[in-house]
């Protein structure tokens, strides 16, 4: 027996196979319908997609074949990937170079090999495609013709799941960078909200610390009776700072949480809103701009991630603020929440100037921004118009007269 001599390229060949991540996996029906038409065409029990390692060869997919692997030394498929044109054995007990081989004077019987090189884009040979029988038997060109083109198919099958695997791994590279764009956006609106709302939640704190220490004073008062009105007032007014710093802390976490594996919910848009701008009030007072936020009485329901509402919500007010900082009085930004057959809308609009016909057709692209440098990233409208779409809403603007007005439209839930 004469095992067959290691390529120069060996090395290189090896890397290339591991490349395909293909070694050591479950059967797949693509490779194994393969095996099972060459079997067929070429009329032999037993074919085989043989893959060559560095000390053995391993079947990805067999035909007529019990064993999953076996040592290279003694393999047929080593002296094949040595060929560029399918390399054939038509008795082994007649060949010096398999005659004693113990895959020919034992299981499986080998007296016919023929094995097709699968040779990748770069030039190497990994295995083989490759038939057997325990006859002798001639292998007219036609048969050969057929196992080479079954071969081609073989590497087309692994260079598709590579480049499928390639193309996964972009994906999820591409998604991981649009959630770290998201999250940095979500921070950077923070950002600008963080001296209203610390002014927000100071206020109360105050007054909860003025009233509490009120009360601890008229405990100690003898005069028992007298006092009890006055605490249950202070205690009032206790309970009021508290739930206005709930009301705040319970919006910032709709705002700051990771919504992106949420499912989609089926939620009143009037909480949402009401939510996100318990965030925005204080930093609008201390800008001395009016809020304006009008909604239908009942309730009007979207199926959507409230998170990434909120989201939105607060990107397209702090623009409006930024707009309406340009203008002399009145300063304004108005919320509309709408109800209508087509779906529900909620419509933000200012009075600022508006953006400038020149610019409309740009203002959701990607770091485009009618900020002054530093001012601004260019990605808050970009990624709000994404979020949108994410829940199976859309974004637009209306341009206006002298101002813009931006229209976040729902799809009308379903029952």
């Amino acid at each position: 027996m004469k095992p067959a001599p290691i390529p120069a390229n060996d090395e290189s060949r090896l890397k290339t196979l591991q490349d395909y991540a293909i070694l050591d996996t479950a059967p797949e029906p693509e490779y194994d319908a393969l095996t099972q038409l060459a079997s067929a065409i070429c009329g032999t029990p037993i074919a085989l997609i043989s893959l060559v390692d560095r000390d053995r060869q391993w079947f990805k997919s067999k035909v007529g074949l019990g064993a999953t692997e076996t040592h290279r030394d003694i393999s047929f498929c080593g002296h094949a990937i040595l060929e560029t044109e399918t390399f054939v054995v038509q008795d082994a007990t007649q060949d010096t170079r398999f005659a004693d081989n113990p895959l020919v004077t034992g299981d499986p019987s080998i007296r016919f090999y023929a094995g097709a090189p699968l040779i990748s884009e770069n030039g190497d040979a990994i295995g083989t495609l490759c038939v057997i029988d325990s006859k002798p038997k001639d292998f007219p060109e036609e048969k050969r013709k057929a196992l080479t083109t079954l071969a081609h198919m073989v590497m087309t099958q692994l260079e598709l799941k590579k480049k499928n695997e390639k193309l996964a791994e972009a994906l999820t590279l591409i998604e991981n960078q649009k959630q770290t764009l998201i999250h940095n956006a979500k921070m950077s609106a923070l950002g600008e909200m963080a001296g209203g709302m610390a002014h927000e939640i100071n206020n109360p704190l105050a007054i909860i610390s003025g009233y509490a220490t009120r009360v601890k004073h008229l405990l100690s008062s003898p005069n028992r009776p007298e006092t009890e009105a006055k605490i249950e007032t202070s205690l009032v007014g206790i309970l009021r700072g508290v739930d206005r710093i709930s009301s705040i802390i319970k919006g910032l976490q709709l705002f700051s949480r990771n919504s992106s594996q949420d499912p989609i919910q089926t939620t009143d848009l009037r909480s949402i809103i009401e939510d996100s701008l318990e965030l925005c009030r204080e930093h609008l007072r201390l800008s001395n701009i009016e809020l304006r936020y009008t909604s239908p009485s009942s309730e009007v329901f979207a199926q959507c991630r409230p998170s990434q509402i909120s989201q939105i919500l607060v990107n397209l007010i702090n623009n409006a603020r930024d707009a309406v900082k340009q203008t002399s009085e009145p300063k304004w930004i108005s919320i509309r929440l709408e109800a209508s057959p087509e779906g529900p809308e909620i419509k933000v609009s200012d009075s600022g100037p508006g953006v400038p016909e020149e610019l409309q057709s740009k203002i959701f692209q990607p770091f485009f921004t009618t900020k002054s440098p530093g001012d601004g990233t260019g990605l808050g409208l970009s990624i709000s118009s994404t979020l949108a779409t994410a829940n199976e809403a859309s974004l637009a603007m209306t341009p206006g007269l002298g101002s813009s007005e931006f229209c976040l439209h729902f799809k009308t839930p379903k029952p």
